[in-house]
């Protein structure tokens, strides 16, 4: 069985309840995620809303969705997780849309295309964002650990930038054993 989702992507199960349910929360998910980028300036909503309403399979929510049966997937934080993730996957797209020089995403100009490069690193900047304030909900241990990532990705990325450049890797302040600083103990 499959139940499509707003975006054309089916959502393949073979359990009726699950798949429905699937559907339905990722439906939820969908509306947070265009409450989560809705901005009161005009031109920043439009670049925000930009690659949400472009679509996509959504497929981090959904795993995330996927992986909460495991244990309490009707927790509202659950809902909240997906978003992080989904938010998070947006703003590294704007990111690589301009350090790939990419004219196109998901089938639509991107946003350094459509707009500038300024415009599509600060809009996604802006989704690392929100990802970060609403992971302020689901506890610390969240937030440092979406802290660590953004670290992670930020090493990827100059190392791509440093290679492209034909240079060493650009060496800012990495993880070091669980934290990005190594003098900060951790408080049991």
């Amino acid at each position: 069985m499959t139940t499509g989702l707003r975006s054309g992507f089916p959502v393949p199960t073979r359990d009726r309840q699950l798949g429905e349910s699937l559907a339905r929360r990722l439906e939820v998910v969908e509306q947070r995620l265009a409450d989560a980028v809705t901005q009161t300036d005009e031109l920043a909503d439009s670049v925000s809303r930009h690659l949400v309403e472009a679509g996509g399979k959504r497929v981090r929510p959904m795993l995330t969705l996927l992986a909460a049966h495991l244990a309490d997937a009707d927790r509202p934080e659950v809902l909240d997780a997906a978003v992080v993730v989904e938010l998070t996957h947006l703003a590294t797209l704007y990111h690589d849309d301009v350090m790939d020089e990419a004219p196109l995403r998901r089938g639509a100009e991107s946003a350094n295309s459509r707009w500038t490069n300024t415009v599509a690193i600060l809009t996604g900047d802006f989704l690392f964002a929100r990802a970060s304030e609403i992971s302020t909900d689901l506890g610390t241990e969240v937030c440092r650990l979406l802290a660590l990532g953004l670290i992670r990705l930020r090493a990827r990325q100059s190392s791509q930038v440093s290679a492209a450049a034909g240079e060493s890797s650009l060496h800012f302040p990495a993880a070091q054993g669980g934290h990005a600083n190594p003098r900060r103990r951790r408080v049991a």
